[in-house]
């Protein structure tokens, strides 16, 4: 069989491995990339939800799954199982992995595969498995093939492995892409679930009350419960302003609507940002830090009233829509990413 497989690969067009230009010395697709159970080649993640139910991840999948999994010309992907009670959905996968592109060539394979969710309260575990290939098909009808024959180490890896090889190398490598881009958007969607689930950030769950620590403009910032923490800043800092201080110490001043109050996550109470995509300078800041402050100056006041210390939790790019359920006051013709960020402090002077 290998010494087949090896005639075959020489005997494959030598255009793709010309115009495949990609890094094949990333670690990311060498020894110990391919998982295996069973004899068959089986990528497995599991995604910790606390907060959320087997209903509520079986629902959100089951509605991602039917949107990312559909027919489309002679491709037939689409949800071919699904079990309520078990909260189980299985999808029959078929689909485009594009190699290279250009007005004179097109190198591409289909790939074929099963997508399985299995929902548990708290608790999500994917699976991509079943995996094959028909490639070259409109040349005397292609070559086919299994993962288990194709993108294993002995077979798409140098001897050395320290490379991929030219032409199995690049399936592996997207087939690897392809499961990280799927577990990616279940991820996503969990996320956008416990958002949805735990608190909009225009509605924030940390209400002012009788008890709350006067502000004062003057004096130094003690640190404080966040219940006392007034729920209105953006009111508050009409006159005012907010900044957003970067680990390393960099400064940069914020609109109103970019903060979106506070609310829980994972039993830990959390602050929402809101950043226009078209700002270079705040979407670097986000990325770059792991940690950040946000500062709210009252009036015309040199210091800061209020101070909340973060850690970066989660970024999540956000739709249109979805940018109109959480804000109204939000242009919907840019893009935003939403930073939740898990509150290690909060301060008041």
């Amino acid at each position: 069989m290998k010494k087949l497989l090896l005639i075959l690969m020489i005997c494959l067009p030598l255009t793709g491995m010309a115009k495949d230009k990609k890094d094949n010395s990333d670690p990311k697709y060498l020894a110990g990339a391919i998982t295996m159970t069973d004899g068959r080649v089986t990528f497995k993640k599991q995604i910790k939800t606390p907060g959320l139910s087997q209903t509520d991840i079986y629902n959100q999948l089951l509605e991602w799954a039917k949107k990312r999994f559909t027919p489309e010309g002679k491709l037939n992907s689409f949800v071919a199982y699904t079990d309520e009670e078990k909260g189980e959905i299985a999808v029959s996968a078929e689909e485009y992995i594009v190699f290279s592109s250009s007005a004179l060539s097109l190198d591409r394979t289909r790939i074929y595969y099963q997508f399985l969710i299995y929902a548990q309260d708290g608790l999500c575990n994917i699976e991509m498995t079943r995996i094959r290939y028909w490639y070259d098909e409109a040349r005397d009808g292609g070559e086919k093939y299994t993962a288990e024959e194709w993108i294993t180490d002995d077979m798409a890896l140098n001897r050395k492995q320290t490379k991929l090889a030219p032409i199995c190398g690049k399936f592996r490598r997207e087939t690897i892409d392809l499961k990280d881009q799927l577990f990616q958007q279940v991820a996503d969607a969990l996320g956008q679930k416990l958002l949805d689930n735990n608190a909009s950030p225009t509605q924030p769950i940390a209400q002012a009350t009788p008890q709350a620590t006067p502000i004062s403009a003057t004096g130094e910032l003690k640190e404080v419960n966040i219940e006392r923490i007034p729920s209105n800043l953006n009111e508050l800092t009409a006159q005012g302003r907010i900044t957003l201080t970067a680990e390393n110490g960099e400064t940069i001043d914020i609109k109103s609507e970019s903060w979106n109050g506070f609310g829980k996550m994972f039993n830990k109470d959390v602050a929402y940002i809101l950043i226009d995509q078209s700002r270079i300078a705040a979407t670097a800041l986000m990325e770059q830090s792991n940690t950040y402050t946000v500062s709210f100056y009252f009036n015309q006041n040199s210091q800061p009233a209020i101070v909340i210390t973060c850690k970066k939790a989660m970024a999540q790019k956000m739709t249109a829509e979805e940018l109109k359920s959480l804000n109204q006051n939000v242009d919907t013709s840019k893009q935003y990413t939403m930073y939740i960020g898990e509150i290690t402090k909060t301060e008041i002077r």
